[in-house]
């Protein structure tokens, strides 16, 4: 069964890929996916391996110490937010102003985007969080912290993507450099929200309990 969904993640990534070539460019799906690999290989190297916060189940596929899948999962669902948006809206990101619509839309996605997906691990044991099990902070089978946690890695991804992606003039080779660079920070700042967040929801259960 645990090869089963990563088989299912390889066929919607490439389901997406396809998706995007036809509706922006095959360069656009290029660096849209090389850069969220990026954000998706440290962000689960910082959250498992350093913080701690969850470790992995029986993964197949490796990288390392991180599953394949999890590289995947993150550009995925980001894009399949970035998309949803735009559909909802009937306007593009990119053609958004800096305060738009788009990110509250984005953000909400990947938060019930988390509770689809972190069933499915927790069901087959593929992730487990390790959070303080004195204070009872879960959503069913779902922390009340994983939602955050999607919802600011799609939300700092596709910001800096959309920044730094649509620059006229720029070469490509610099643009693609630029997206890749700047992942550590999209990581830092992640984890920083998640840090805040973190412990507002432990203040707020500790208070009531």
């Amino acid at each position: 069964m645990i090869f089963l969904i990563e088989l299912a993640l390889f066929i919607m990534t490439g389901l997406l890929i396809f998706h995007a070539i036809r509706s922006r460019s095959a360069q656009f799906a290029l660096f849209f996916w090389q850069a969220g690999m990026v954000l998706g290989l440290l962000r689960e190297v910082a959250m498992a391996k350093l913080s701690g916060l969850y470790t992995y189940g029986d993964f197949i596929l490796t990288i390392g110490p991180v599953p394949f899948a999890m590289l995947l999962l993150w550009p995925n669902l980001a894009y399949i937010s970035w998309e949803w948006a735009n559909n909802y809206l009937g306007k593009e990101y990119f053609h958004e102003r800096a305060m738009g619509q788009h990110l509250p839309l984005i953000f909400l996605t990947m938060m019930l985007a988390s509770f689809l997906f972190e069933s499915l691990f927790h069901q087959f044991q593929l992730i487990q969080w390790t959070l303080d099990p004195a204070i009872p902070i879960m959503l069913g089978s779902v922390p009340l912290l994983a939602p955050f946690a999607y919802g600011f890695t799609g939300l700092v991804f596709i910001k800096t993507f959309k920044i730094l992606w649509n620059r006229p003039g720029e070469s490509r080779f610099s643009v693609l450099t630029k997206l890749i660079l700047v992942q550590p920070i999209g990581v830092l700042i992640i984890m920083g929200l998640l840090m805040i967040t973190n412990l507002l929801i432990v203040l707020i259960f500790i208070d009531k309990m």
